[in-house]
């Protein structure tokens, strides 16, 4: 009971944040449909145009959809908190850009797709192999249309040394590995994540800007490592979360720290439903983790609804490789 209690305690520590959930709750409800319609408009049509077979196109398609969503209103609550354009399209895409890439990297041991993907995110002539690769292509293609080009410029640069550290990752399916570098591949891959993605929303950034979006991607990995401990140990995959490193106790601290930063950097109003959002995270994440069965009901009802989407974890955009042990 211990751990359950402290997950408890973990949200009444970071209860201060809570206080944001109003505002974040009324940006998801006014944002959720401009990111359904952009990844109608905008998404739909390239997944349809690239994937021949039916039903390979409609799991695709589920799985970019659901992380469309999530990815998208997070970064559009960044963007709000900044006060940069919402640009709905751009979000969509990113965030059927991390789904499908994610997957890629984690669902194939293809050691040439590596350099596939880095000379994709490099802008250098890159020769797909599969329908899905050319998935990828087409979208961050679309991407790289829609923002000017040093904005790209900045993007670029994140993205490549987060494809370093994702190739690194393959490492934690090695029992060897040290928590020296876990601890390295998780915040780095973290860090250059949420970067990535704030450089399409605010490709000029102050320093003390890029530190806090750094560290926030650190914290929003570990976050994702502790929701998926259980799925990470049956595939073999080692993260601070499964050896018991990281608690959510750990993560809701640096969370409630970041915030106050963000407050301080961008004014406590501007902040207040980013802050709610991150206890919406925290709230979900120990709900998924203590209360199973309702993860299985949010499941079944998520195809029915663009806000209960936002509680579920999603399923994988393409199927596994052979020998990957990944589960389907």
């Amino acid at each position: 009971m211990g751990r359950p209690l402290g997950d408890l305690g973990t949200l009444v520590r970071c209860g201060r944040l809570a206080a944001g959930l109003p505002a974040a709750f009324a940006l998801a409800r006014r944002m959720l449909d401009p990111l359904g319609n952009a990844y109608d408009d905008v998404v739909a049509p390239i997944v349809e145009h690239t994937i021949t077979d039916c039903s390979e196109r409609v799991r695709a398609g589920n799985a970019l959809h659901a992380m469309s969503a999530k990815i998208g209103l997070v970064m559009l609550g960044y963007a709000s908190m900044t006060g940069c354009d919402l640009r709905p399209e751009v979000a969509a895409l990113a965030g059927a850009v991390t789904r499908l890439y994610d997957d890629l990297i984690d669902g194939c041991m293809d050691a040439s797709l590596d350099d596939r993907l880095g000379d994709l995110f490099s802008s250098r002539a890159s020769s797909a192999q599969s329908e899905l690769e050319r998935l990828l292509g087409a979208l961050v293609a679309e991407i790289r249309q829609r923002v000017d080009q040093q904005q790209w410029d900045s993007v670029e640069v994140a993205l490549s040394v987060l494809h370093e550290y994702q190739c690194l990752s393959r490492r934690q399916r090695d029992e060897a590995v040290s928590l020296a570098d876990l601890d390295k591949i998780c915040r780095g891959k973290g860090a250059m994540a949420n970067l990535t993605l704030c450089s399409l929303v605010k490709a000029r950034m102050a320093e003390d800007e890029r530190e806090i979006v750094m560290a926030l991607g650190e914290t929003f990995q570990a976050l994702d490592d502790y929701m998926d401990i259980e799925l990470d140990k049956r595939n073999g995959v080692s993260t601070l979360a499964t050896l018991g490193v990281t608690t959510l106790s750990d993560i809701g601290l640096r969370m409630r720290v970041l915030c106050n930063r963000l407050a301080a950097l961008y004014g406590r109003a501007a902040a207040r439903p980013f802050s709610g959002m991150i206890f919406f995270l925290l709230l979900k994440s120990a709900v998924g983790r203590r209360l199973p069965v309702a993860g299985r009901i949010t499941r079944r009802l998520a195809g029915r609804s663009r806000a209960v989407v936002l509680l579920t974890r999603g399923p994988e955009a393409l199927s596994p490789c052979p020998g990957s042990g990944m589960d389907a």
